[in-house]
C-alpha cells in the first residue's frame, strides 16, 4: 500500500521524524533501509510516495499521526494495467523484486561495476551495462541478460557500436529503476555519488560472494606480474566507497588482498596473489565471464 499526502506534508513529515529524534540523513535512512539520495531526493521531494511500512515508521518517530493529511491509499501495483498517464511516467513505480536474494547482489556488483540507472526529463528511466563487443560478448548476452530478465521479468535489449568496440544490453523502465534504488542502487555518475556496495548485501556471505563475482567479472581482470607463472586476479575502481566496501566484503569471506595501488592518471587497483587465496576465490566465488575463465586456463594450475 502506498500513501499519497497532501502537498508538502510527506516532506513534513520527514522533517519531523528527523528534527525530533535529532537524526542525520545517514541515521534516519539507515534506520529505514534506503539509501539517503534516495530519501532525500525522491521521498522528501516528493517525487515518490511513501509505502505504508514507512510512513508508520516515520509518524511514530515524528511521535505524531499525520493520517488527517492522507489524500489517498493506493495498493503497490497501482496503475500498472491502466492506460494514458497511468501506464507512463506518470504512474507510481512499483517494486519488482520485494526480497534479497544472490541474483540480485549480482546484478548490484554488475552495475556497481560497469553498469549504469539515470532518469531523464520526460520520464525516462534506463539502466544499461557495458562491455567489450568481443570479449564480453557471451558474458553480457549468455549470462548477465537472462538474469536480468528473470529476476524482473523484463527483457533487456541489445546495443553495438562496432566503431568503438562497444556492446551495450539495457532497459528503459521506471519500475527496474525504482527497485533498484529500493536495494541501495544510485542514479547518475557513479564516481560523484561516491557508490558503495549497499549494507543488505553483508547480511549473507552468499551475497557477499555473488557482489563480488559481479564486480570482478565487469572492473576485474586476470594477469600475471614478472616472475610468476600463475595469474593473479585483479580488481579496479576509482570510487573510495566502493574500494572501501570491497576490502569490507573481502574480509568477511577471508580472501587477502594486496593494498590499493594508487598512482597518479590510473585506476587504482588491488590484486589476490596468494595462491592459497587464489584457489579459494575460484573455489567460493569464481568467474562467470569467459574472459576471465580463459586466462585462468591458459597458466599452470594455482592448486
Amino acid at each position: 500500500m502506498r500513501i499519497i499526502l497532501k502537498k508538502g506534508y510527506q516532506r513534513k513529515l520527514i522533517l519531523r521524524a528527523k528534527e525530533q529524534n535529532n537524526l542525520t540523513w545517514q541515521k534516519l535512512t539507515a534506520y529505514l533501509g534506503f539509501t539517503k539520495h534516495y530519501w532525500s531526493n525522491e521521498l522528501f521531494n516528493e517525487k515518490i510516495s511513501l509505502n505504508e511500512r514507512n510512513y508508520l515508521q516515520l509518524c511514530k518517530l515524528a511521535g505524531e499521526d499525520f493520517s488527517g493529511y492522507i489524500l489517498k491509499k493506493l495498493a503497490n501495483n497501482w496503475g500498472q494495467s491502466k492506460g494514458g498517464k497511468n501506464s507512463g511516467s506518470f504512474r507510481e513505480p512499483k517494486l519488482l523484486v520485494t526480497k534479497p536474494s544472490k541474483e540480485l547482489a549480482e546484478i548490484t556488483g554488475i552495475i556497481l561495476g560497469d553498469g549504469n540507472i539515470w532518469c531523464k526529463s520526460g520520464g525516462y528511466y534506463y539502466v544499461r551495462i557495458a562491455g567489450d563487443a568481443v570479449k564480453d560478448r557471451d558474458y553480457l548476452l549468455n549470462y548477465v541478460k537472462p538474469i536480468f530478465e528473470k529476476l524482473f521479468k523484463k527483457k533487456m535489449h541489445k546495443i553495438e557500436r562496432p566503431k568503438n568496440n562497444e556492446l551495450f544490453i539495457s532497459i528503459g523502465n521506471k519500475d527496474i529503476v525504482f527497485t533498484l534504488k529500493h536495494f541501495g542502487l544510485s542514479e547518475g555518475d557513479k564516481l560523484k555519488n561516491n557508490v558503495q556496495i549497499p549494507r543488505w548485501v553483508f547480511s549473507s556471505k552468499e551475497y557477499l560472494r555473488a557482489c563480488v563475482r559481479g564486480l570482478i567479472d565487469t572492473d576485474g581482470s586476470v594477469c600475471p606480474i614478472t616472475g610468476r607463472n600463475y595469474p593473479y586476479i585483479w580488481f579496479s575502481s576509482a570510487i573510495e566507497n566502493l574500494r572501501k566496501t570491497f576490502d569490507e566484503a573481502m574480509n568477511i569471506l577471508e580472501i587477502k588482498t594486496s593494498k590499493w595501488n594508487v598512482r597518479e592518471g590510473r585506476t587504482p587497483d588491488v590484486y589476490i596473489g596468494s595462491k592459497e587465496y587464489i584457489a579459494k576465490y575460484l573455489k567460493t566465488i569464481s568467474f562467470k565471464n569467459e574472459r576471465h575463465l580463459s586466462k585462468i586456463g591458459q597458466y599452470a594450475p594455482v592448486v
